[in-house]
């Protein structure tokens, strides 16, 4: 489709295809197709969503032998076909495959994902087919002497045979070779599938025998003895016995799998629709991509939109894409952007359509999870150069059928996507023929945006509501795009000043800044004014917010003190009624008692007198005022860290002696720290310590002329060090740079071989050795895949061949 191919969606199915494991899921990547069913598109990324989730959670999803039976299984359909022996080997994984998928959905996954859940409750095939399977056929392909009794019973006999055989044929020749019939270097050999022993040809009528072959100079000839011609003729019967059952097993499998081949036909598109959502998932996690939140209207809500090729490409060159905000609603539903040439207006436009082409096609897409997505009834895009040799037309002719189509079809459902509107023709009717068409677009109340230098188009959104311009910024100063989206004002071409840049001279300048009037660099100038007000406002509100985070940090202190000081008052509080309570009870108690002893002394009035004078002193001390509580101070509370003079001397101050060169130990300024200089870079110095490297500002050293850096270490250093010491000799103790993958799921192998590859690195090992087997390569495959991108790696090779060859990977670490 041209629109694929303009949007560049058709390298999106190519790296698709890659992740695919099997040619079912390829066929599911040819068949993506744009939908427009809110319903259908919903499922289809809610779905890609949670194997998004399967791949990130620690239980790994089956990811070998996917197999597509589908042309098999149809042609079994007819009565008297069979299976042939290779295909019913990848029958029996695929469908231990299948099984795998299904047992996955049944461990309490339909919480976490419950549409991918329903599909496997779907899936269902008679496990007695599997397990057949298991029997006729083993895990290397082979066809075991057990898968039937009459089998068992024929190779018995083909062993028994050619023991016999070989026997007879090792005596007779054992007796030529002692005769000296036999050339001296001579072994038994099998010429046209029979045992042979070579004779010279001067012998050959020692032996008895048919001639099998002769060698091409004829002096040596092979001669099947005549003892063992039966014997061999027997062997080759046995043979054909063997195929015969073999194939009569095979049938007979064909007959057990064929009243259930609509089942497994259904198995098999399970297991392809699988492997779709692993390669989009996986796709997805390599873009960042996610699902946003979708609506069942029209609109575009985007927060750090990223273009997916543009992503991977700058990816490898360890560089990011400057990412795009952007808004259409029904209020504000058409967007013109402006700026200068190579600032990224194509770049935005076709991000914009590529990552909703490919939302309505199912793919989860580079955004902010909380961006908004709506959906349109048809996209349509005018970008490049469409000039048509064939028809005769102009790239700007070829422009305006397109525009023609567009505005004959648009309507509020659609969105559009123009680049350069309007060129390509003489500026004042270009201008004036693109502003008619998005006037007639925005009455229609289309969704679009649109890429121009013309200010007729600019000015546009003084006049209509509905229509927003934005600009692509771009650096005055050092006269270069930024390739960043500001919405709200149109941006300038800058033409001038690139054009200053690049060197056109100042007379030829002058005279096009003439040719083209004070209006129009006035405008320039308005747009350039208004770009730096709005930098200096931004910069206003971050100074704002600086102001208010600080501001809210003095409120939390506040209120943290506040709640403090209201602790502490009520552990007060709580701490007198307590005493108070005591005090009463001690006063009940001394009341009593001195009850009780005027009674015991039958009153007598001196006694009285005491005890009442006893009474008054006890009821005076209760009557002093409590001791007044002193909160504490706010810098009581929040005090200030205070160094351990004990603990941590004092910065030394050296002398300064002379500038600094590499190979220098210098203390960094006001700390009792020394670094060695291993480069200068201007006015920076790159430094080392412990193996730790960074740049810091020349001037912030001090030459001190030692030798080797000083070793300071405090009690809680030494026992932290030791610690980790001990740690990693433990480790290392027990670590083993061997580990055996075969058999692992590939998920399961690469974190294995991700931790192995951890910790070697932090034991310092060189090298490892991963034993994954050869089998169909896939496992090798990934393992090195994944080896190729760690930067801990120097390089890896398979081992000897005697030893292994490709079945094991050796690994030298840097």
């Amino acid at each position: 489709m041209d629109l694929e191919k303009k949007l560049e969606f058709s390298q999106i199915k190519e790296l698709l295809t890659l992740e695919c494991l099997s040619e079912a899921g390829k066929r599911f990547v040819e068949q993506i197709k744009f939908g427009t069913n809110f319903e259908k598109i919903t499922q289809n990324l809610s779905e890609t969503e949670e194997f998004r989730l399967i791949l990130l959670s620690p239980d790994a999803f089956p990811a070998q032998n996917y197999f597509d039976l589908s042309e098999e299984l149809k042609r079994l359909r007819l009565d008297g076909t069979r299976i042939d022996q290779e295909a019913l080997f990848e029958m029996k994984l695929s469908l231990r495959t299948i099984a795998d998928c299904l047992q996955y959905f049944l461990k309490e996954k339909e919480i976490l994902y419950p549409l991918l859940t329903v599909e496997a409750q779907k899936i269902v095939f008679k496990k007695e087919i599997l397990k057949r399977a298991d029997q006729i056929i083993d895990d290397k392909g082979h066809i075991p002497d057990n898968a039937s009794p009459e089998l068992y019973d024929i190779r018995k006999s083909i062993v028994r045979t050619t023991i016999a055989i070989d026997r007879k044929i090792a005596k007779i020749f054992g007796q030529a070779k002692k005769e000296n019939w036999t050339p001296p270097d001579a072994e038994i050999n099998i010429r046209n599938g029979r045992m042979v022993i070579p004779l010279i040809n001067t012998h050959r009528r020692k032996i008895q025998g048919f001639i099998q072959d002769e060698s091409a100079t004829r002096q040596t000839i092979y001669v099947e003895p005549i003892e063992i011609v039966e014997l061999n003729n027997e062997l080759r019967e046995l043979e054909f016995a063997e195929r015969r059952e073999i194939d009569k097993i095979l049938l007979e499998f064909s007959d057990l799998i064929r009243p259930h081949i609509s089942d497994l036909l259904n198995a098999y598109w399970f297991l392809g629709k699988m492997d779709f959502l692993r390669a989009k998932a996986r796709f997805a996690l390599k873009i960042n991509a996610v699902k946003p939140v979708l609506s069942n209207i029209q609109t575009i809500g985007w927060l750090n939109a990223r273009h997916p090729l543009l992503y991977l490409s700058l990816q490898k060159q360890h560089k990011e894409v400057v990412p795009l905000t952007v808004s259409l609603t029904k209020e504000k539903s058409i967007l013109i952007i402006s700026g200068p040439n190579a600032g990224g207006k194509s770049v935005c436009l076709k991000t914009i359509g590529l990552l909703q082409y490919m939302l309505q096609c199912g793919l989860l897409i580079p955004v902010k999870e909380i961006s908004e997505c709506g959906i349109f009834d048809k996209i349509f895009i005018d970008i490049g150069d469409e000039q048509s040799i064939e028809n005769d037309l102009s790239t700007y002719s070829s422009h305006l059928l397109n525009m023609k189509r567009l505005v004959e079809n648009a309507n509020h459902k659609t969105l559009f996507l123009i680049d350069e509107m309007g060129s390509g023709t003489e500026p004042v009717a270009g201008g004036a023929i693109a502003e008619a068409i998005l006037e007639t677009l925005n009455a229609k109340h289309s969704f679009g945006v649109a890429t121009t230098h013309y200010a007729n188009l600019k000015l546009l959104a003084d006049r209509y509501s509905s229509i927003l311009n934005g600009a692509m910024l771009f650096d005055t100063e050092n006269l270069q795009p930024l390739y960043k989206l500001s919405v709200g004002k149109p941006g300038s071409s800058f033409a001038f000043e690139i054009a200053k840049k690049i060197g056109l001279p100042e007379n030829v300048l002058k005279q096009a800044s003439e040719k083209v009037g004070s209006s129009h660099l006035s405008f320039e100038q308005q747009l350039q004014t208004l770009e730096v007000e709005k930098r200096q406002t931004q910069q206003k509100q971050e100074e704002l917010k600086v102001a208010d985070e600080f501001l809210n940090e003095m409120i939390q202190k506040y209120q943290l003190l506040s709640a403090k000081i209201e602790n502490q008052k009520t552990e007060i509080i709580q701490k007198a009624k307590a005493e108070a309570k005591q005090i009463i009870l001690d006063s009940n108690k001394k009341i009593e008692n001195t009850i009780a002893e005027i009674k015991s002394h039958q009153a007598e009035k001196e006694f009285t007198q005491n005890v009442r004078k006893e009474l008054n002193e006890f009821v005076e001390e209760l009557s002093k005022p409590l001791p007044v509580v002193e909160f504490p101070a706010e810098n009581e509370i929040f005090p200030a860290k205070k160094k351990d003079k004990s603990k941590t001397p004092k910065p030394e101050k050296p002398q300064n002696l002379g500038p600094i060169s590499v190979g220098d130990i210098v203390q960094i300024a006001n700390s009792n720290t020394y670094v060695e200089v291993i480069a200068i870079k201007g006015k920076k110095a790159e430094i080392s310590s412990h193996s730790m490297k960074m740049e810091v500002p020349l001037d912030t050293l001090i030459k001190t002329g030692k030798q080797k850096i000083p070793t300071v270490k405090s009690e809680a250093t030494e026992r932290f060090h030791n610690s980790v010491m001990d740690s990693i000799n433990q480790k290392k103790a027990v670590f083993s740079p061997q580990v055996d993958l075969r058999g692992k799921r590939v998920e399961e192998a690469l974190s294995i071989v991700k931790n192995l590859l951890d910790e070697a690195v932090l034991l310092a090992e060189k090298e490892l050795i991963l034993l994954h087997g050869k089998g169909n390569g896939v496992l090798r495959h990934v393992i090195r895949e994944y080896l190729q991108a760690q930067p801990e790696v120097e390089r890896f090779h398979s081992e000897h061949v005697e030893r292994g060859g490709d079945g094991i990977t050796i690994v030298k670490l840097k």
